[in-house]
This record gives structure tokens, C-alpha cells and sequence, in this order.
């Protein structure tokens, strides 16, 4: 009798239990059901604000897109009037742009050759520069694009030359009918015969008589001087290497006081000397 109470007991209370949670999940489910339909509520508005904001945003793209279109309109207009300034038309100034890209590329070829191949081929460099000084007498070179690729190619032209007035020596070997009067003449070493004693001073010690070269001999041929030197050539008087050097003439004598071991007369001078410049 006592057990069958206590089955009916327990039997209750699991009842109550489990009546309890159902109650309890109800009321949780109840609970979710609210917090989602505030999250919707929430986010239905926030779709809301970003639709507004999208509207917005998509007015002032469209406003960005009309102050463009302007913009290329006014450039046009602009590009028009400076073509009509310089005389020129788009093609000829796309031909102007192409050929400051050649020669850019040309200079950019010879800053990276060797110093001895460089001095060999300094011709180029005086014959791009010379092209160069003719495109800037055109009115397209003041073209805004145009000059500033003009600057970085008298850049590129001053390293060059800058380059080619260093000191360095190269070999040349004797043909059959050469002599320094002719070699100095080539136009890959000195393009001038006058400059034939730089040749036999460089090569003393195996040309006891400057008129009797061999064939196969090697000789050393110097190009440039240091930076406090000065290499006469033809029509230089101490006069002129002053005023070039000291911005002043009259100075000329600091020259002559520091070279007078090979200058016998002041008005004296010859080309190939090689002359010390003094600081000023």
C-alpha cells in the first residue's frame, strides 16, 4: 500500500515537472518571437535610412558625373586653344611627343655604356643635343607635357656631357699609314688634328720621334681632364679660360703664375696643354 503511494507520488510530481517546462519553453518561444520581431522592425528601418542615403548618394554621382563631363569639355576647349597658339595640329604634336620619346630613349641607351665606349661615342650625344635645341625653336616645346619631358632630357644630356669630360683613356692600335696628325682628326678621338701632342705626351715613353709611328703599336689615348684642369684647344688664351672659369678676365694671371713650367709667354698657349686652374 505504501509503495503504490509512493509510485502515485512520484508520478505526480514528474506530471509537475514536466508541465512546469512546457510552460516555461512556451513562455521562452513567446520571449523569441518578440525579440525577432523587434530585430525586424529595427532592420526594416535601417533599410529605410540606407535606401534614403543610397538616393542621396546616387543624386551627388550623377552631379559628380555632369561637373566631369564639363570638365572634359573645357580641356577640349582648352587643348583647342593651345593647338590653335601653337600653330599646331593633334598630329603634330603626337609626332613632337614621339620624337622627344626617341631621343629620350637614345640618351637613356648611352648613360649606361662604359665610361671608354661613352667617350667614343660622344658624337652622339653633341648630335642629340643639337636635335634637342632645334625642338625647343618649335612653340609646341611649351607645351606643358612637352616641357617638362624637354627638362629630363637636358638632364639626361648634362650627366652625358658631364660623363664625357671625365678623365678616362683608351687603346688604339696603329694601322699601316697612320700617324697623330691623322688619328688625332678621327672623329672618334679627338676630331681634331691640332690636338696630335695630348697623343705623343700620353705615349712618350714608346714614341721617341712624334713623326714615326708603327703599325700594331697601342697607344694610349686620354680624354678629359680633372676638375681643376683645363685642356686648351684652338682659339683658348688665358684671357678667355679666366673669365670662363673665374666669371673674370682679368684673373688670368692666377693661371699663368700656376703653369708657368710649360707656358714660355702668357699669350702663349697651345692646344692639348693641359693647365692647372687654381681656386679662386
Amino acid at each position: 500500500m505504501t509503495m503504490k503511494k509512493l509510485f502515485i507520488g512520484g508520478l505526480a510530481l514528474a506530471l509537475l515537472v514536466s508541465a512546469s517546462e512546457n510552460a516555461a519553453a512556451q513562455e521562452e518561444k513567446k520571449m523569441t518571437r518578440d525579440e525577432y520581431v523587434a530585430q525586424m522592425a529595427d532592420l526594416t528601418g535601417r533599410e529605410g535610412t540606407a535606401k534614403g542615403q543610397i538616393e542621396t548618394l546616387d543624386a551627388e554621382i550623377e552631379a559628380l558625373k555632369a561637373q566631369l563631363a564639363q570638365l572634359d569639355r573645357d580641356n577640349a576647349d582648352l587643348n583647342a586653344q593651345i593647338l590653335t597658339a601653337v600653330s599646331a595640329t593633334d598630329a603634330q604634336v603626337k609626332a613632337f611627343g614621339k620624337n622627344l620619346d626617341s631621343i629620350a630613349a637614345q640618351l637613356e641607351g648611352l648613360l649606361a655604356l662604359a665610361p671608354e665606349v661613352l667617350i667614343q661615342r660622344r658624337g652622339e650625344v653633341n648630335d642629340l643635343a643639337a636635335q634637342v635645341g632645334e625642338l625647343k625653336e618649335n612653340k609646341i616645346s611649351a607645351l606643358p607635357e612637352m616641357a617638362a619631358q624637354l627638362a629630363d632630357i637636358d638632364k639626361m644630356i648634362a650627366q652625358l656631357k658631364a660623363r664625357v669630360a671625365q678623365p678616362v683613356t683608351i687603346d688604339y692600335t696603329v694601322a699601316k699609314g697612320d700617324n697623330l696628325w691623322n688619328i688625332s682628326k678621327m672623329e672618334r678621338i679627338y676630331a681634331d688634328p691640332y690636338m696630335w701632342p695630348r697623343l705623343y705626351r700620353a705615349n712618350k715613353e714608346q714614341i721617341q720621334d712624334p713623326d714615326l709611328i708603327y703599325p700594331d703599336q697601342t697607344l694610349a689615348v686620354p680624354f678629359g681632364v680633372a676638375e681643376n684642369q683645363h685642356l686648351v684647344t684652338r682659339g683658348d688664351f688665358l684671357f678667355k679660360i679666366a673669365a670662363e672659369v673665374y666669371n673674370d678676365g682679368g684673373k688670368w694671371h692666377k693661371i699663368y703664375e700656376a703653369n708657368k713650367q710649360q707656358i714660355v709667354e702668357p699669350h702663349l698657349i697651345f692646344p692639348a696643354q693641359v693647365l692647372e686652374l687654381p681656386s679662386n
